[in-house]
């Protein structure tokens, strides 16, 4: 039986322009030794402040469209200015009015949750890098008070030099994946951002079942799912498990997680015509 293992890693705090490389190894040195066939998952978080990807509110220029934009959605308008300028804004997300109730179930301090949800009402679906993401990644959470954190300029490429680093300093031949909490129905899960040394799909498509029978699907989101396993250890407030190492998966040398952004607005653009079909085959 294969066995496939999620080892979770206390780095120390990463500060502005830390060798996040030396921390990785220093820490599986100890605990963990590195060898062939290992994948580092990395939350972008980390990532973000050892490349000093951090804005200071109060030196954000704001506009009269941060202005309006942020009357809509509840955002700080400080954000709202950093926001359109990392991304392509492509629409709002009204998570208080779909999602209210099932948040307020599952929150640890109902009145607090309700406090938040009057207070940003909705957040802006962006496409930054050719993925799709909420707000652009932009984020205020365990952050310095005041200072915004920024995604990876280039997560691809973010990976890519924390692997040749760990392979400089151990020898051994990783994978690097980077991870990121995005909104997902009303919640939010861990995906992959950024990858070095792995296939972040694994093609399947058209491969028939136990029937014999092609399926429809069958592309595996090989980085997603090791992020998503992973996010069971990082946590989303202070469990400090900012890395974690799977140890027993075969996977396919790789570079990059593909660019779905077009894909996913093309797709929704053919729903809306799709539907709009259908619906008037049902009237008429």
């Amino acid at each position: 039986m294969t066995e496939i293992t999620f080892h979770g890693l206390d780095i120390g705090r990463i500060e502005p322009n830390d060798d996040l490389v030396d921390r990785i190894v220093d820490t599986t040195a100890e605990e963990y030794p590195l060898t062939d066939g290992d994948i580092v998952v990395v939350t972008a978080k980390v990532v973000s402040f050892a490349e000093n990807r951090l804005v200071e509110a109060d030196e954000i220029e704001v506009t009269d469209r941060d202005r309006r934009v942020a009357d809509i959605t509840g955002i700080d308008p400080r954000e709202v200015a950093v926001i359109y300028d990392e991304s392509e804004v492509l629409g709002a997300l009204p998570i208080a009015e779909v999602g209210e109730d099932l948040l307020l179930d599952h929150a640890v301090d109902p009145d607090a949750a309700q406090e938040a949800l009057d207070e940003v009402p909705a957040m802006l679906l962006t496409e930054r890098n050719g993925r799709l993401c909420t707000n652009a990644g932009v984020d205020w959470s365990n952050s310095p008070d005041g200072i915004m954190t920024l995604l990876p300029e280039d997560p691809d490429e973010s990976a890519r030099r924390l692997r040749e680093g760990i392979a400089a300093r151990t020898g051994a031949d990783v994978a690097v994946v980077l991870a990121d909490s995005e909104i997902a129905g009303p919640g939010s899960m861990d995906l992959a951002i950024g990858c070095s040394g792995i296939e972040a799909t694994d093609n399947n498509f058209g491969q028939t079942d136990l029937y014999g029978e092609p399926k429809v699907g069958g592309v595996d989101l090989v980085a997603d799912e090791l992020t998503a396993g992973s996010a069971l250890l990082f946590g989303q407030a202070d469990e400090q498990i900012p890395v974690t190492i799977v140890r027993g998966l075969e996977y396919e040398d790789g570079e990059g997680v593909p660019n779905s952004g077009g894909v996913v607005r093309r797709g929704l653009r053919k729903s809306v015509q799709l539907t709009t079909r259908l619906k008037a085959r049902e009237w008429f």
